[in-house]
């Protein structure tokens, strides 16, 4: 499976994690069927990450991703299509840190990632302009509608500065209406990541 993700934490004191979309892990990607949040110890055996920046050399191995801590929280998970790894072993990325901003109908923001096609490979963020914000669901196009989405799922999504300002979560491509995506704010990112138990 290949997606997009990143890190982070919620604070100082706590656990660091790489988070990314939970429907990589399912039918999208292959799979029988697609993992639901409780059964994200039982069902992944290893994940391992590459830098797409460079800035480490190789394929490490991180930590087994957390479950909600209360299961009754697993559809509300389910809905904002994020899991989180613990970052243990040797990958030690750049943690972001998510913005308490409120992202607004028209604010340019960045999607950073590498790309397949639609850009140069040393392009590392591509510009786009949110259309529409509801109850912490974001919807924009990009800028350049030559833009290949393949593998962006689970990138982060930034302010001009630097702070995250949510997660993409997929888009599509059309002739008359350019390149589009969907994602989640920043606040729904620190809900979910609120949810789990990082402590176990």
């Amino acid at each position: 499976m290949v997606g997009t993700g990143f890190a982070f934490q919620l604070s100082e004191e706590s656990t660091p994690v790489f988070v990314t979309t939970l429907h990589m892990l399912g039918t999208v990607n292959g799979l029988e069927k697609d993992i639901l949040p409780n059964e994200l110890q039982s069902s992944v055996e290893s994940t391992f990450l590459s830098d797409v920046f460079g800035a480490t050399d190789g394929v490490k191995q991180i930590g087994s991703p957390y479950e909600p801590c209360d299961e009754e929280d697993e559809q509300k998970i389910v809905e904002m299509d994020v899991v989180a790894f613990d970052l243990v072993g040797r990958f030690k990325p750049e943690l972001l840190e998510l913005s308490e901003q409120t992202v607004q109908v028209g604010q340019r923001l960045w999607m950073v990632t590498a790309v397949f096609a639609g850009a140069s490979p040393s392009q590392k963020c591509h510009a786009l302009k949110v259309t529409d914000v509801e109850e912490g669901k974001i919807r924009y196009r990009f800028e350049s509608d030559r833009l290949s989405l393949k593998a962006t799922d689970g990138a982060p999504l930034l302010f001009d500065s630097g702070l995250v300002a949510g997660m993409h979560q997929g888009g599509s491509a059309d002739e008359k209406d350019g390149v589009s995506g969907h994602g989640i704010t920043s606040d729904v990112l620190r809900q979910a990541i609120e949810s789990m138990c990082l402590d176990r």
